[in-house]
């Protein structure tokens, strides 16, 4: 809605109106307002007078009032425009069906409105109604063949559906119309890259200057030339589109704060309920010797990394203290995870079809009192539905180690001492909420799968071990430098890492290795598994090297576990000290290193002093059943007191502490 879109559609005959009509083109919504009073009282049935009034309440957040004078307009007289700014505005309320049949009664007016038929096709496009959708982006570029935005969202709603030959032609057409069409360009990148096509989507990039997605796209594809200055372009930059803050913690040198700075920019593009402001759900109230209803929010119930540790803290729930329900926006899968969590009585609310304000009202309508958000800003994450408040509080946990940016978010995030320090309180626009030991759980149920021989892991027959299990985009130059200096110091021993599942990935980090003067037939390639016979595998590694300044997270989990020597350096962010807290927690510091040259030297020390190694291997296998990391029910005691300390610090209002335990 913008002032030029805004014109007398009512005959001229009451005094006043050119006069607030060119105020609020100057931008003096004060005056024109005053003056739209006034004219009101005089002419009460001014059309035109009561649109411009709504049109107002509107920008200046007042969307029941707007929404109230627009329908007075539409009474006087109906018009396709106000049709159109009534959409938008029951829109940022969040009712889109309201907003859908306001765009429909404007079409019906006026059918050759290019903006009202590109509006309703992202309203569809969002209830993923994709043939509709693409119906009435067609319809809008035939109204007006330079409608540029409407052209780039065919072309994005045409990649989403994989169509992307069409879709490429769609983004080449608008950027021909608009060469600066930053969104567009970002839309064709991600396309381009999808098709492996590195190099021209290295072209659109850079164009835009998209540091932030380049790098990311060169991390995932371990082409590490260059990557110093495009690190240092995004740390320097504040992008036009910012990239979501999750691609960005593999970065070398990025503080926490940055970080936070990043991740409230994204939600501020990226999450229109916190620039429309809508009205929020009602807050809910606890009765005395109510358990906590604690909901927990995600895409992931199913067989995932995370879910493989939650799945025990889910069974070990005290549903005298804590009654928990499961809302999921994810896949449905049968599989491990769902069996399980079914057996012991869960089933999780499937908001996959909702919008994010429906989504919200069915979390609502469950009387939450605690939802704890599990994604983040991790792939498929909608944090778009904690943005409307469904609870009276919100935790960020476990998926997502960071600040999410924004207070609207989460009020609280869960991590520990190592991980979130009191000192670290201004990284985080949620207030930080300790447990007494690591904040991330595990399954002691998880099977201690039988041992297989090294040639069924595609392993040779002899020599030393050394793993990474990580995402290759976890793995940094500066990383890779000391395992290729371990392999060169540790004759015979190898480097087994993840297959990256992408050819391009498995040949740079190849070349990589060869051109630190490693012979590549000592890099193997671990295809992915399932977790049980990833956990046999496993076992047959004898040093696990974490990555940094983006630590092993659930990966770090599974090599304790397997009772395998984990070597870490832990950095400046929450990200980068996950492995250093289970380390502590476990009772094994002495394999924390100060920097990366003491890494070098423990992973070495290990590696060359077969009895002590054995010897830790020993302590690692006893500690499983003593350590509270693999406590479960201790955890998930620990987890219920810090929700009710939780809940009691909120009851004491914003002038408590920003730190709880």
């Amino acid at each position: 809605m913008t002032r030029r879109e805004i014109r007398n559609t009512t005959p001229p005959n009451s005094q006043g109106y050119d006069a607030a009509l060119a105020a609020y083109n100057g931008g003096k919504l004060s005056r024109a307002e005053a003056i739209l009073k006034k004219l009101l009282l005089r002419t009460p049935r001014h059309a035109d007078a009561y649109h411009l009034r709504g049109v107002i309440f509107y920008q200046t957040n007042r969307l029941q009032a707007a929404e109230n004078s627009i329908r007075k307009a539409l009474e006087l007289g109906a018009c396709g425009a106000f049709y159109v700014n009534l959409a938008l505005v029951l829109k940022a309320t969040g009712d889109t069906d309201g907003a859908i049949d306001a765009y429909k009664h404007a079409l019906r007016i006026g059918p050759e409105s290019a903006k009202a038929c590109n509006n309703l096709g992202n309203l569809l496009m969002e209830q993923k109604c994709y043939p509709e959708a693409e119906a009435l982006y067609n319809r809008a570029i035939q109204n007006n063949a330079n409608y540029t935005v409407a052209i780039k969202n065919l072309g994005a709603l045409l990649s989403k559906l994989g169509r992307y030959d069409e879709a490429e032609r769609t983004l080449r057409r608008v950027l021909s119309l608009a060469p600066n069409f930053t969104e567009a360009r970002l839309i064709l990148g991600k396309l381009l890259e999808k098709n492996e096509r590195l190099d021209e989507c290295e072209q659109e990039y850079r164009a835009v200057h998209a540091w932030g997605r380049l790098q990311y796209m060169r991390r995932k594809n371990a082409a590490w030339h260059g990557l110093d200055s495009i690190d240092t372009a995004t740390l320097k930059a504040e992008e036009p589109s910012p990239p979501p803050p999750w691609t960005l913690l593999n970065i070398l040198g990025m503080e926490p704060t940055w970080h936070r700075r990043a991740a409230m920019r994204f939600a501020m593009a990226e999450i229109p309920a916190l620039t429309n402001p809508r009205k929020l759900l009602s807050p809910v109230l606890r009765h005395p010797g109510e358990p906590l209803k604690i909901g927990y929010l995600s895409a992931d119930f199913h067989d995932h990394p995370t879910m493989h540790l939650l799945a025990g803290v889910l069974e070990a729930h005290d549903s005298s203290r804590v009654e928990i329900h499961l809302f999921s926006y994810g896949p449905n899968k049968e599989d491990n995870f769902t069996r399980r969590i079914n057996t012991a009585g869960f089933v999780p609310t499937d908001l996959s079809a909702l919008s994010d304000q429906q989504s919200a009202a069915r979390i609502s309508q469950a009387g939450i009192h605690i939802l704890v958000d599990l994604k983040g800003y991790t792939t498929g994450a909608r944090l778009g539905i904690s943005a409307l408040r469904p609870a009276p509080i919100i935790v960020s946990w476990l998926g997502y180690p960071g600040s999410l940016g924004h207070k609207r978010l989460a009020d609280y995030i869960i991590g520990d001492r190592i991980v979130t320090p009191a000192n670290n309180a201004e990284s985080f626009s949620e207030k930080i909420a300790l447990m007494p030991n690591c904040y991330q759980p595990n399954d002691n149920q998880r099977p201690w799968p039988a041992s297989i021989p090294r040639t069924n892991a595609g392993l040779p027959a002899e020599g030393l071990v050394f793993c990474s299990f990580n995402q290759v985009i976890k793995i940094n130059p500066a990383c890779f430098d000391i395992w290729c200096r371990l392999l060169t110091s540790v004759p015979g021993s190898i480097l087994w890492l993840l297959d990256p599942g992408k050819p391009l990935a498995r040949i740079n980090l190849l070349r990589e290795a060869k051109h630190r003067g490693v012979d590549p037939t000592r890099v193997i390639f671990a295809p992915r598994v399932s977790q049980q016979d990833h956990l046999a595998r496993l076992k047959l590694a004898d040093i696990a090297l974490d990555t940094f300044p983006c630590n092993s997270h659930t990966t770090a989990s599974d090599a304790l576990w397997a009772c395998v020597p984990l070597v870490t350096t832990p950095g400046q962010g929450f990200a980068s000290k996950v492995a250093a807290s289970l380390l502590t927690t476990h009772g094994f510091p002495e394999l924390i290193a100060d920097d990366s040259e003491s890494y070098f030297t423990t992973a070495l020390h290990l590696a060359t002093q077969p009895k002590q190694l054995e010897s830790l291997r020993r302590r690692l296998l006893s500690a499983r059943e003593t350590s509270p990391l693999f406590d479960t029910i201790r955890f998930t005691r620990d987890l219920e007191s810090l929700y009710e300390a939780i809940w009691s610090h909120s009851l004491r209002g914003c002038n408590s502490s920003r730190v709880i335990t």
